[in-house]
């Protein structure tokens, strides 16, 4: 979209006209998304969680055993979307967890952009502005 083009926001019921800078309508647009991706994306980390860590409870504790060799590759690729980086030997779960969290929580708009079209998220709207 580019400077004068219009969008609707089914999250704000209304029409927007793109503006650079930003209009207060085309944040507020994308804090809701924002929040969808967010959403969308631990929903998909947490279920991942809860398989892996059902299976390995028998085994011992999931948090605290090697990333490399404990999860699965639908774990590994939310990960690998939201942090861009790959865990090898020396990192557990809880370590990648807690970097994958504050990736997920302070990511810019353009960050959750990326992240959404890396796991084909179905989003109810898109992000404005980019």
């Amino acid at each position: 979209m580019k400077k004068g083009d219009k969008f609707y926001s089914s999250k704000l019921d209304k029409e927007i006209v793109i503006s650079k800078p930003w209009s207060k309508e085309m944040y507020a647009h994308n804090d809701k998304v924002s929040t969808e991706v967010r959403d969308e994306v631990w929903e998909r980390w947490a279920k991942a969680y809860k398989e892996i860590e059902e299976r390995e409870l028998k085994k011992g504790g999931f948090s605290e055993s090697e990333w490399e060799y404990n999860v699965n590759q639908h774990m590994q690729d939310i990960q690998k979307a939201v942090t861009v980086i790959g865990y090898g030997s020396g990192y557990t779960v809880k370590d990648v967890e807690e970097d994958f969290i504050q990736e997920l929580e302070n990511a810019a708009y353009w960050r959750l952009k990326e992240i959404s079209e890396d796991l084909d998220l179905e989003l109810e709207s898109k992000f404005i502005g980019f």
